[in-house]
């Protein structure tokens, strides 16, 4: 990627996920995982996939294209297209763009079929799947029909055009439901949740390098760079610079020592994280009163997600009474 297609939070995004699906492996988890839909399971191995490496650019929507297109292969030799959109935001007309976009698929496919076979009459046309990934903070309001945003659309029947689409919200998905997954699309997901401040990015960032160990290698460098160029850019200037020189650090390659190189960087920045609660809470403390402070202390280090014996260890205050903290909070 260039520094150029890096400049914004939407291209960061959508090309870092681009990256991350090219991995037959790491998109057809995301499919296991996340879609509820019975071909799926018709879908043999990573050789039923073949990505489509193409952007089909539309001149309705200037800068828009479509984000990830798959042919797969199901048993039965039932041929069809995937398409992935990738949304950090609300589109109200994403119906009508997944329509473009499948006219645009199906051109594509068709150019290719020859003059003869056209003619035929038991020639089928594949079927194009629509998939949204979406990871904004605000609920998905979008229509899910095609339907849905067509004006008078009660009037007709059958001979109205009509789909659906498949949306995976991130944001929908329970913290330990993601890690219990243990692979690249679990662990992004997770990393991809709203989060309130640095220092709970970090937590998320240490919980996942946990679960790179265990992952493959194509997993690893994928995982890696995707957290290089989608989530190192939303840490404060100390923790962003900390972490991209940790895997700048490593040689192309080397993902055991990138692991390494990142965990050293972000328990450094955990004994910082440290040492400023510390600081906040003398402070509250006086203002306060000592024992009050604390616990205002771990009450907000508890909802950054810090766990308790840690938060413990932080205010000295005991475990049960940080326990007695986490349950009414």
């Amino acid at each position: 990627m260039s520094r150029q297609d890096t400049r914004t939070p939407r291209s960061r995004h959508d090309r870092g996920y681009k990256f991350l699906f090219a991995s037959k492996k790491i998109f057809l988890d995301l499919l296991r995982c996340f879609v509820r839909c019975g071909w799926v399971d018709r879908i043999d191995s990573e050789d039923a996939l073949e990505p489509v490496n193409k952007s089909y650019v539309l001149p309705d929507f200037s800068g828009k294209e479509a984000d990830v297109v798959y042919k797969v292969r199901l048993k039965g030799r039932t041929v069809f297209f995937l398409l992935l959109e990738l949304q950090s935001d609300v589109d109200f007309l994403m119906p009508l763009r997944l329509l473009l976009y499948e006219a645009e698929i199906l051109q594509d496919w068709l150019k290719g079929v020859p003059k003869r076979m056209r003619r035929r009459k038991g020639l089928r046309v594949p079927a194009v799947v629509p998939l949204v990934l979406y990871n904004g903070k605000q609920p998905w309001t979008a229509a899910r029909r095609y339907r849905e945003v067509v004006e008078g659309a009660q009037d007709f029947g059958e001979e109205l055009l009509d789909f659906g689409y498949v949306l995976i919200d991130v944001n929908r998905y329970g913290e330990e439901e993601l890690l219990r997954l243990a692979n690249a699309v679990g662990a992004a997901f997770y990393l991809d949740r709203t989060v309130e401040d640095t220092a709970e990015l970090v937590e998320r960032l240490r919980k996942v390098l946990e679960l790179l160990k265990r992952m493959s290698v194509e997993e690893q460098a994928r995982l890696v760079q995707w957290i290089r160029y989608v989530v190192v850019e939303r840490l404060g200037k100390p923790e962003r610079e900390a972490v991209a020189a940790a895997i700048e650090a490593a040689k192309e390659g080397e993902v055991g020592a990138m692991i390494t190189n990142i965990e050293r960087s972000i328990e450094r920045i955990k004994r910082r994280l440290r040492a400023e609660a510390r600081a906040e809470g003398r402070a509250e403390g006086r203002a306060e009163g000592l024992a009050e402070g604390k616990r205002a202390l771990a009450k907000k280090l508890l909802m950054r997600g810090m766990a308790v014996e840690e938060v413990a260890e932080l205010t000295e205050l005991s475990i049960d009474e940080v326990s007695r903290l986490q349950q009414e909070s």
